[in-house]
Order: C-alpha cells, then structure tokens, then sequence
C-alpha cells in the first residue's frame, strides 16, 4: 500500500508530521480523523528517490484537465455531491500528477474550504480558466454547466495540439533522418574512401578535402561537437525563456513566412475561444481579458493583450482595446464589434473561434507542405555534396589516365 506524509493539529492546537500507510488517500484522511484532529496537508509520499521525482512544468497536462472537467461534469450532473464526486474521480485518474492535485482539493473541502479556494490553492498545477470559471459556477450554482464548458474548451484546446503536433511527424522525421544520413556519410564512409585516396597519392580537390577535414575532426573530436550542440542548445533555452529574449524570439516567430501566419491564427483561435467560454460563464470582460492574456501562447501577443485592458479600464469597448494588436487578423475586429453591438459576444466569439481553428489548421498544413520539400532538398543537397567530394577525386584520375 502506498504511504502518505501528514500535517495535523490537535485539540489542543499542537501539530504534528507524519507518515501513515493506506490504501487510498481518502482511507488515510478517515484514520487521521478518526481521533478527532485536523488534517492541515494530506498528500502521497512519493520518496526520495531520482525515479519518483516530478521533473518538468507542474502544470496538468491539457489531456488530464480535460479528463478531470469531462468526469466532474458528468458526475455532478447525475446529483452526487462534490466530495463524493471527488473521490470518485481520485480514484479514476491515472496522472500521478492529476492524482496529487484532486486529492489535494478533496483534502482542503474536508478542511472546511469552498471548492473554489481549494482549486485556487492549486493555482500552480491549475490553468487561470479553470480556477476562475469554478469561481463563477459555485457562486451562480450551475458548476455542473461550467463543468461542461470547461472541458468542451479543454476538448477544442486538445483537439488542435494534436494536429499540429500530428503535422509536425513527417518534417521532424525528415529532419533526423538527414541528420542520420550525413553523420553516417561523415563517420563510415567518408573516412574509409579518404584512407584510399590516400594510397593512391595524388592531388586532391579542394571540396574533396574540406570535406575529408570535416569528416577527420568530426571522427576524432566528435566531443567538442556535442559539447557546442549542447551549448547552443542551453544558451536558446535561457535566451528565450528569459524577459526580453522570450520577448524577441515571440516577435521573430510571428514574422517569419508561414510560420508566422500559423502561430498568428492559433493565438486568434485561442482568443476568441477562451473569452466566448469565460464571458458565457459570467466572468467579467476585465477579468476575461486578464485571464485569456495567459493563453495564447506567444509571449508578445499576451503582453499586448494584458495592456489593452488598460483602454477598457478607461471605458472603451473590447472591439477597440485590441485594434492595436496589429498581429490579429481584421476579422476578430470586425466580429468582436457586431458581437458587443448585438449584446452576443460570446456567441459571436464562439462562431469566429471556429472558423479560426479552420484558419489554424490550413495555416499549420500548409506550414508543415513548405517544410517537407525543403527538408528533401537539405538532404539532397548533403548527399550531392559528399558523393560529388567524394566522385570528383575519381573522375581526376580518369582524365589523367586518359
């Protein structure tokens, strides 16, 4: 049975630590209650060891959160109480991390908070979305309806990472390919025809030998070009994921050709969607505005949104607070304004998400159609060189001959 670490407090107001075996966590929360004492934290005791650390982001997965939506929808749906229904999905959910964060909640309404405090206390593993829109559903008394909603967006938001993530197989497995082609050229090959042009004697071109100098350091110092690999690839990881490179890197992906038209209809996408679900859950359009700036994926645009709520603070309407965003297509405009003159804008903003899911998907194939061919063209271009470094020794010595 697994193990759980403990904090409880006693009549008396002493606390103490812990660790006790059981079943389920829900099995371990009775036992510690059952001499009357207050259980502060409650979770699974995962170990030291490097094997059961959680590495990366502690942010749930799309997947998990639209699992979690779909099944606490379902449930309350159906009148089981929210502590059961919590219980019910612990015991459901297959994510260690998913696992942790629901039984941190059910733990925390036991302790005497609201649903809406104890999704809020998992605001680091938790999308801004949800925990607001579970706010506004405990306080209107339709959760189950927010429910719903959340996890058709956690659904929509999922369905579209799988097809860029879907479209980005072939030129990724183009690209290794390549890369596998021409470090086997430069390690295998190469050497070896080089060891016979060697006996042979003879002037060599001057292709044939940058090509033979490459090949000889890549075979002999194959350690400097991994440690270079790895540099480069930290140095990026740091650059854009600090302010001003994470900044930089987001406006370069936004103006590059193709890419750039994919990433400006997926941030649209996002948009109009995240604010048609927040607004037709009862959010305000400030707080709506506030929330949506923290999913769109690219850091520039987020930063301009966040800003534009400035121009609503002062009055003006959604439509006009993000004609400065020059990245967004006219049309989010054009609908944003008849959706806020008709009194609609989450049904109208719900319309333009899919049409611009439809852009998102045409723009990403298309992206992924120019890719293809010029991965061929990159490897091609490798294996004409080296067979050409390689064939025009030969075709010295023919002429010589001759």
């Amino acid at each position: 049975m697994p193990n759980f670490k403990y904090e409880v407090v006693d009549a008396a107001g002493r606390s103490s630590k812990g660790i006790i075996e059981a079943a389920t966590i829900g099995d371990a929360s009775k036992m510690l209650r059952a001499d009357g004492r207050y259980i502060a934290s409650l979770e699974q005791d995962s170990g030291s060891s490097i094997l059961s650390m959680n590495i990366g982001s502690p942010k749930l997965k799309t997947k998990d959160l639209m699992i979690i939506t779909r099944q606490l929808s379902s449930l309350l749906s159906a009148g089981i109480t929210v502590i059961r229904s919590l219980d019910m999905l612990y015991q459901q959910l297959e994510s260690k991390k998913a696992k942790a964060c629901i039984g941190s909640v059910y733990e925390s309404i036991q302790a005497g908070k609201t649903l809406s405090e104890a999704f809020r206390d998992q605001a680091k593993a938790l999308p801004p979305i949800m925990v607001s829109m579970i706010s506004a559903g405990e306080e209107s008394g339709r959760l189950d309806e927010v429910m719903n909603r959340l996890a058709m967006h956690f659904e929509k938001e999922q369905k579209m990472k799988n097809k860029v993530a879907a479209a980005m197989v072939y030129p990724i497995i183009l690209a290794v390919v390549t890369l596998g082609i021409t470090v086997g050229l430069m390690t295998l090959i190469v050497p070896r025809f080089a060891q016979t042009l060697n006996d042979l004697g003879g002037e060599l071109p001057g292709l044939t030998k940058a090509v033979m100098s490459f090949s000889n350091s890549l075979v002999n110092y194959w350690y400097v070009y991994i440690a270079v690999i790895l540099g480069v690839v930290v140095g990026f990881r740091l650059f854009v994921h600090s302010e001003k490179g994470s900044m930089a890197w987001a406006k370069f992906t936004l103006k590059v050709p193709v890419v750039g038209k994919a990433n400006k209809a997926t941030a649209a996408a996002r948009f109009t969607r995240t604010m048609a679900t927040l607004l037709r859950s009862g959010i305000s359009v400030l707080d709506s505005m506030e929330i949506t700036s923290h999913t769109l994926g690219n850091k520039w645009l987020e930063s301009q949104l966040f800003e534009s709520r400035n121009e609503i603070r002062k009055g003006s309407s959604v439509s006009r607070s993000i004609r400065g965003i020059k990245e967004f297509p006219p049309m989010i405009y054009a609908m944003t304004a008849i959706g806020e003159e008709s009194g609609s804008l989450d049904s109208i903003l719900d319309k333009a998400a899919d049409f611009f899911e439809d852009e998102a998907d045409a723009a990403t194939a298309k992206m992924t159609a120019a890719m293809e061919p010029l991965m061929i063209v990159v490897m091609a271009g490798v294996v004409l060189l080296i067979v050409g470094a390689c064939g025009l020794p030969i075709l010295t010595m023919t002429k010589s001959i001759m």
